[in-house]
């Protein structure tokens, strides 16, 4: 079992790490680039696959309107934001049954 302290450090870097995920993800929303678009997207997924221990390239930087199965993944992610959503309010309930603020 991990020290509290080691724990709390974890969460904390792995929070930044999403918050760089978010700001990424964030500039491809909001470009009307195909190209800057596709790279966000593209190599968010490459660096993602990366973490699994691949060291394949699949993901290649490419237009937005080029990639494949996007409806696929929006599938998925919805799935994700759901799940994501969920847990939240779960945290949140807990939380307020700690006598805790939010």
């Amino acid at each position: 079992m991990q020290q509290p302290e080691r724990s709390s450090i974890n969460v904390e870097t792995a929070r930044k790490r999403l918050g760089l995920i978010r700001d990424i993800a964030d500039r491809g929303a909001s470009s009307w680039d195909a190209n800057a678009v596709g790279y966000a997207l593209q190599e968010l997924s490459q660096v993602l696959l990366e973490r699994t221990g691949t060291e394949d390239r699949i993901f290649e930087p490419i237009p937005a309107d080029e990639i494949a199965n996007l409806a696929e993944l929006y599938v998925e992610l919805v799935w994700v934001d759901r799940f994501t959503r969920e847990q939240r309010g779960t945290d949140v309930i807990e939380i307020r049954q700690r006598g805790e603020v939010v």
